[in-house]
C-alpha cells in the first residue's frame, strides 16, 4: 500500500553513521526516517565486528601459548573452530541489536526496509513508500573494490562479508592484500593454526608509518606468516583441494613464476567505491566523482538539503570517522551546540599484535608541510607495566614543531590504539606539547608514555627556540 511520509529528517543507509544519526533525532524527538534495503549495521556488523572477535580469540590463545614465561603451564592448548565461530556470532549479534530496525522503532523512529531513490531535490521513493523531508541524510558507505586478477571472477572467492559463514575447512589461507585488515585476519587464523600468505603488488601496510610497520611485518613473519609483497599476481586458479595463485616479484622484468597453493583465497583490496548506485543523486542535482559524493566543511552536498557522511565521501574509512560525522550532523540539524565543521584528525588502528595506531600526520608528511619539525620517540620498554606484561616491543613516536604544536603521534605496540586516543584529543583541541607535560596518569599503565615522551621535548636539543631564548636570559641574569 503506498504511503507518504513528511519527516523533518530522513536517513538514507542503515550503517553506524545512518544509526546513529536516526537515533540521535528520535531521542531529541524529532520525526526521523531511516531507509535501508539490505541488513542493518552495515559492513560494520557484517565484516568488522566478527573479524575483531576473530582477533580476540585469537590473541586469548596467544596469551595461553606464551604462559610459561610467567611461570603458568596448563592443560595442552586447543583451538575448537566451530566454538571460535559460536564466539563469532554472539559478538557480532549483541552488537547488531543495538542498531536493530526494532531498537530504533522502539526510539520511535520510522524504519523502512527498502532500496531508496531520489526523484526531485526533496524527495525520495523507497518501495511504496514517498518521503518528503525536511533534511536528508545519506550515510549509504562503500564497498571494497575487487581486483582485476586473472581468473579470479573463476574461483569461489571469499571477501570480509563472506569469510566468517566459509564451511569447508580451511587449511592455507591466501590472502591477497596486506593492508591492515588482510594482516589481522592471516595473523588472527595462523594463531589458530590455518597457515596464511599474504600477497601484494604493494608495499605491506603502505598507508602506515614505514617505520612502525617494520616492527609489525618482523613479528608478523616471525610467527610464520608469509608476507609476499611487492608481488605481482599473476593470475588465479582451481586446483584439486583448493586453490592456486601463480605469482612473480615485481623486480625485474623476468621474475621467476611462483605457485601459492591454498585451500581458500581472502580477497582484501584497500581501494573502495562509495555505494551510490541507484540513488538517482543526478535527479536531486547532488555532485559526485570517483571519490563519492562531494561535500562542503559541513558536510553538507551541492543539494542544501542534502548531507552526506561516512564512507560514501572522500576521506579514509572508518566506522570512528562515519559516527563523529554522524554527531555533528545530527547536533547541526536539530540546532544542538557541536563542532562547527567536519575536518577533524580521525584516529586509525591495525589490530594486529602488535598493534599499529596513528592519528594526524606522520613524519614525512610533517616535512612536507613543516619547517621546523622535530621527531619524538619513545621504547614501549620505558613502561613498567610493559615490564610486567613481557610486551617491550614497540615505539610511540610524535611529530611536533619547534614550537611545540603537536602533528601527529603513531604507535606500535600492546594497547597502541588507548595510547594513541590521548594524542588524538589533543590534536583535535590543539593542544601542545606543554599540556601533555601535565597529564598524570594512573600507575602503573601505558597511558604514563604520553607524559614521559612529552616531557623529552624540553631536554637536551629539543627546548624549543622561544623558550631557549628565555631560559638563557633568566641564567645570565642571574
Amino acid at each position: 500500500m503506498a504511503e507518504e511520509l513528511k519527516p523533518d529528517i530522513c536517513v538514507i543507509g542503515g550503517g553506524p553513521a545512518g544509526i546513529a544519526v536516526a537515533i540521535a533525532a528520535a531521542n531529541a524527538e524529532v520525526p526521523v526516517v531511516l531507509v535501508e534495503g539490505s541488513e542493518m549495521g552495515g559492513v560494520n556488523v557484517a565484516a568488522a565486528v566478527p573479524s575483531k572477535a576473530l582477533v580476540a580469540a585469537a590473541s586469548r590463545y596467544e596469551s595461553l601459548r606464551v604462559g610459561p614465561a610467567f611461570g603458568v603451564t596448563g592443560a595442552p592448548l586447543q583451538v575448537n573452530l566451530g566454538k571460535v565461530h559460536d564466539h563469532l556470532r554472539s559478538a557480532t549479534e549483541a552488537v547488531a541489536a543495538n542498531g536493530s530496525a526494532e531498537r530504533l522503532t522502539a526510539l520511535g523512529a520510522t524504519v523502512v526496509k527498502a532500496q531508496a531513490r531520489f526523484v526531485d531535490g526533496h524527495t525520495v521513493v523507497a518501495g511504496d513508500t514517498t518521503i518528503r523531508a525536511k533534511h536528508f541524510v545519506i550515510a549509504t558507505g562503500a564497498k571494497p573494490v575487487i581486483p582485476d586478477v586473472p581468473g579470479l571472477g573463476e574461483v569461489d572467492y571469499l571477501t570480509f562479508e563472506t569469510i566468517f559463514d566459509a564451511t569447508r575447512k580451511m587449511g592455507h589461507l591466501i590472502v591477497l592484500g596486506a593492508g591492515r585488515y588482510g594482516l589481522e585476519i592471516a595473523q588472527a587464523y595462523t594463531r589458530l593454526g590455518i597457515d596464511a600468505t599474504v600477497i601484494d603488488d604493494g608495499p605491506a601496510l603502505a598507508d602506515e608509518d614505514p617505520e612502525l610497520a617494520a616492527l609489525v611485518l618482523e613479528r608478523l613473519r616471525a610467527e610464520g606468516i608469509r608476507v609476499r609483497d611487492r608481488t605481482r599476481i599473476l593470475g588465479v586458479a582451481r586446483r584439486r583441494g583448493g586453490i592456486r595463485a601463480t605469482v612473480a616479484a615485481i623486480a625485474g622484468s623476468e621474475s621467476e613464476e611462483i605457485p601459492v597453493d591454498g585451500t581458500h583465497i581472502l580477497v582484501a583490496p584497500s581501494r573502495r567505491a562509495a555505494n551510490i548506485g541507484g540513488l538517482g543523486l543526478d535527479k536531486a542535482g547532488i555532485e559526485h566523482d570517483g571519490e563519492g559524493i562531494k561535500v562542503d566543511p559541513h558536510l553538507r552536498t551541492t543539494n542544501n538539503r542534502v548531507h552526506a557522511i561516512g564512507d560514501v565521501i572522500a576521506g579514509p574509512a572508518g566506522v570512528n570517522r562515519a559516527e563523529h560525522q554522524a554527531a555533528m550532523v545530527a547536533k547541526r540539524l536539530l540546532r544542538q551546540a557541536g563542532p562547527a565543521t567536519g575536518v577533524f584528525p580521525i584516529p586509525s588502528m591495525a589490530m594486529t599484535d602488535p598493534a599499529l595506531a596513528a592519528v594526524g600526520l606522520d613524519e614525512n608528511e610533517a616535512h612536507r608541510k613543516h619547517k621546523d619539525v622535530r621527531v619524538l620517540r619513545l621504547p614501549f620498554a620505558e613502561s613498567d607495566l610493559n615490564q610486567a606484561d613481557r610486551a617491550t616491543s614497540g615505539l610511540l613516536k610524535i611529530i611536533v614543531t619547534d614550537r611545540g604544536q603537536i602533528l601527529g603521534a603513531a604507535a606500535v605496540g600492546r594497547e597502541a590504539g588507548e595510547v594513541i586516543a590521548l594524542w588524538s584529543l589533543a590534536i583535535a583541541n590543539r593542544l601542545t606539547i606543554d599540556a601533555m607535560q601535565t597529564f598524570v596518569a594512573p600507575y602503573p599503565t601505558r597511558a604514563d608514555l604520553s607524559r614521559r615522551i612529552a616531557e623529552s621535548f624540553t631536554g637536551p636539543g629539543l627546548t624549543p627556540p622561544p623558550r631557549r631564548r628565555i631560559i638563557d636570559f633568566l641564567r645570565k641574569s642571574g
